[in-house]
C-alpha cells in the first residue's frame, strides 16, 4: 500500500512538473511572437518615417519652384517672364542676392538700358562683379563705345579669366577697336576652352581675315562647318571693320537665341523689338 501511494505521489509530482513545464514553454512562445510583432511594427513605422522625410526633401519648396522657374526662362531667353519671375519671388520671400545678375541682364536684354546700368554697377562690389563688368562691357558696346567696352571686359576677364563668353566678348570689342593684336589672346583662349563653340571659332575666322590670313579664317570655318550664312557675315563684317563702316546698332537687346541659333554673336542682323544684337 505505501509502495502505491508512494509510486501515486510520484506519478503525480511528475504530471505536475510536466505541466508546469508546458506552461512555461507556451508563455515563451507568446512572449517571443509578441516581441516579434512589436518589432515588425516598429520596422514599418521606421521605413514609413523615412519616406515621408524622403518625400519633405524631395518636394521642392515654393522658393524653389520660383527659382528654377527663373532660371529657365533665362535659358530660354524669355526675359520679360523672366523679370515678372523676379519681381514674385521678391515680394514673396524677400531679395535673393542670387537673382540680382539675372535681374540686370533681363533689363538689359528687354532694352531697359539705363535701369539695367544701374542693376550692374550695383554688382561691383559684391561676389558677382564679374557679372556686373561684363554687363556694362555689353552696354557699352551697344551704344558702339568699343573702348569702354574692352575696358569693363577685360576687367570681367581678370575676375573669371576661363569664362568663354567674357573672353568672346572682350576679343570681339578689341577687334571693334582696331585692336587686333590684343583680341587674338581672349579668342584663343575662348576658342581652346570651348573648341566646339561655334561663336567664338566665328569670331576667330573673322580675326584672320582682319590679319590678312584668309586662307586659315576659310579653313577654321570650314572645320567648324558654320552654316554658309554664317560664313557670309563673317566677311562682311571684315569688309565694313577694314572700311570703318561698321553699322551703329539701334537700342540695347538682343535677338532670343532660337531665331539666330547657330550664327555668331556679331552678326548684324534684324532682332524684334527694332533691337540689334551684339556680342552675346
Amino acid at each position: 500500500m505505501r509502495q502505491y501511494l508512494s509510486r501515486r505521489t510520484w506519478t503525480l509530482a511528475l504530471a505536475a512538473s510536466s505541466c508546469l513545464a508546458l506552461s512555461a514553454c507556451s508563455t515563451g512562445r507568446s512572449d517571443t511572437a509578441w516581441k516579434l510583432i512589436q518589432q515588425q511594427q516598429e520596422k514599418q513605422t521606421l521605413v514609413r518615417q523615412h519616406e515621408a522625410d524622403s518625400t519633405r526633401q524631395n518636394t521642392p519648396s515654393e522658393p524653389d519652384v520660383l527659382m528654377a522657374m527663373i532660371r529657365e526662362t533665362q535659358e530660354q531667353q524669355r526675359y520679360f517672364a523672366s523679370l515678372a519671375y523676379i519681381d514674385a519671388y521678391t515680394k514673396q520671400f524677400g531679395r535673393n542676392v542670387n537673382l540680382d545678375a539675372a535681374r540686370a541682364n533681363a533689363l538689359r536684354m528687354t532694352g531697359q538700358a539705363e535701369q539695367s546700368r544701374l542693376a550692374y554697377q550695383a554688382l561691383l562690389n559684391t561676389p558677382q562683379a564679374a557679372e556686373g563688368w561684363h554687363g556694362l562691357g555689353l552696354l557699352a558696346a551697344s551704344n558702339t563705345d568699343y573702348s569702354q567696352a574692352a575696358a569693363h571686359l577685360a576687367t570681367a576677364a581678370a575676375l573669371q579669366p576661363t569664362n568663354v563668353e567674357i573672353l568672346n566678348d572682350l576679343g570681339y570689342a578689341r577687334l571693334h577697336t582696331g585692336d587686333v593684336s590684343k583680341a587674338r589672346l581672349p579668342l584663343g583662349q575662348a576658342a581652346e576652352l570651348d573648341p566646339g563653340n561655334a561663336k567664338v571659332l566665328a569670331n576667330l575666322g573673322l580675326l584672320l581675315l582682319l590679319e590678312g590670313n584668309s586662307a586659315q579664317a576659310q579653313a577654321l570655318m570650314d572645320r567648324a562647318q558654320l552654316p554658309e550664312a554664317t560664313r557670309q557675315q563673317v566677311y562682311r563684317l571684315a569688309s565694313e571693320l577694314r572700311a570703318g563702316t561698321m553699322r551703329a546698332p539701334t537700342v540695347n537687346a538682343q535677338l532670343p537665341r532660337d531665331e539666330y541659333a547657330g550664327q555668331s554673336l556679331y552678326a548684324p542682323m534684324t532682332a524684334p523689338y527694332g533691337h540689334t544684337p551684339l556680342l552675346r
